[in-house]
């Protein structure tokens, strides 16, 4: 299937996160979180001002999946989420107990808040997304022993690795029905364990996001 590449590798990678939906009250707003508590995690995904016109405003359909990439180098969560015609991945690390933490938590609520933040020069400030996701257990393995934990550096280069071969982005196929692959973005997630290799590659959240529901 064909697709536009969108790639995302070296100094320009960009650089996702878990946050928690109390630091954009317009959640309480939104029915898509109903249910959900302030401090439940939520992935977080800079939206470039280039790739803003891909994400859609009206007649929106998702899904999300997880799984375990594990033949380039130290084992990666993979967390894929396709909105219409555009595939987000995020690549984790395996060790990290945060994404663990919000992974277990994710799984037991059957849903995944999602922030689309765009750029400060785009029009639309945010998106947000719930899908929903199976609560059996998933093609995703346990978290390595201690004594099969690789080094935060090696996790690093996998990710490198693997953003930099477009693997993920030519190897893609659109996961929805009646949507062709338009656009394919790849997130490293920043965890405390990698937090040296992020250093200047981070975004705040902007203060007064807004959340816009459907």
């Amino acid at each position: 299937m064909e697709a536009v590449i969108s790639r995302n590798a070296g100094s320009v990678a960009a650089v996702g996160g878990i946050t928690k939906l109390e630091q954009f009250p317009a959640f309480r707003t939104s029915k898509l979180a109903e249910g959900l508590p302030a401090d439940f995690p939520m992935l977080r995904c800079p939206i470039a001002d280039k790739d803003a016109h891909f994400i859609p405003v009206d007649d929106i359909h998702y899904r999300m999946r997880f799984c375990e990439i594990s033949e380039m180098g130290a084992p990666l969560m993979a967390m894929l989420f396709q909105i219409n015609g555009v595939q987000i991945y995020w690549l984790a690390d395996l060790e990290a107990p945060e994404v663990w933490a919000a992974y277990d938590k994710w799984k037991c609520a059957g849903r995944v808040p999602i922030l689309l933040d765009f750029d400060e020069r785009n029009e639309r400030d945010c998106t947000l997304c719930v899908p929903e996701i199976p609560m059996q257990p998933s093609p995703v393995g346990e978290p390595p022993r201690q004594d099969e934990i690789p080094a935060a550096a090696y996790v690093w280069l996998t990710m490198e690795t693997v953003v930099a071969s477009d693997v993920l982005q030519y190897g893609s196929v659109s996961g929805i029905a009646d949507f062709r692959l338009e656009r394919v973005l790849v997130n490293l997630l920043a965890t405390k364990r990698l937090e040296p290799f992020f250093e200047g590659r981070l975004h705040g959240a902007k203060p007064k996001a807004t959340v816009q529901s459907f």
